[in-house]
């Protein structure tokens, strides 16, 4: 008989008792972070807007585009639930949805700024707002980051094999 490791001996169980595999800690923690990173976007989304707001920009202006983010961080909160539950699908949708065309999203105009002499220029325009909402950025990136490689360690890819 070929030697078992004990994430098998434990799946098997759990397949013979009829019962669903646990859920590993780092499943948890992933879907805690992306989470996380939906509220950093959020907060984002907020001190912009007020900050728009407070330079003479009308709501009515900024209401497409928040309404749009509404949708969008609603949608990424249901995968993320997905995950939660252990759903596979919501693994790859995740890494491709946020990990690669959302963390583009967040890291283009930042860089497409700096490229274009934004830093010398803009060295006046650093506010307090500018400042929260670039932190907001860096924490929101690194979130990704964490839910990425949270999502895709070895116990939660065990977890995912047996579902």
């Amino acid at each position: 008989m070929a030697a078992t490791t004990v994430e098998q001996r434990q799946a098997r169980a759990e397949r013979e008792a009829g019962r669903a595999p646990a859920r590993p800690r780092t499943v948890g923690i992933a879907a805690g972070v992306w989470a996380a990173a939906v509220a950093l976007g959020v907060a984002e989304s907020a001190v912009m807007a007020a900050g728009l707001t407070a330079g003479g920009t009308p709501w009515t202006e900024l209401l497409p585009g928040l309404g749009l983010r509404a949708v969008v961080y609603g949608v990424v909160l249901a995968v993320v639930a997905a995950l939660y539950r252990g759903h596979r699908w919501a693994r790859p949708a995740l890494a491709l949805g946020l990990g690669v065309v959302g963390t583009l999203s967040l890291v283009y105009e930042p860089v497409a700024w700096l490229l274009q002499g934004g830093l010398a220029e803009g060295l006046p325009l650093l506010t307090p707002p500018f400042a929260v909402m670039a932190g907001l950025r860096a924490l929101h990136v690194v979130a990704v980051f964490a839910g990425l490689v949270l999502m895709y360690r070895p116990s939660a890819n065990a977890y995912f094999r047996r579902r």
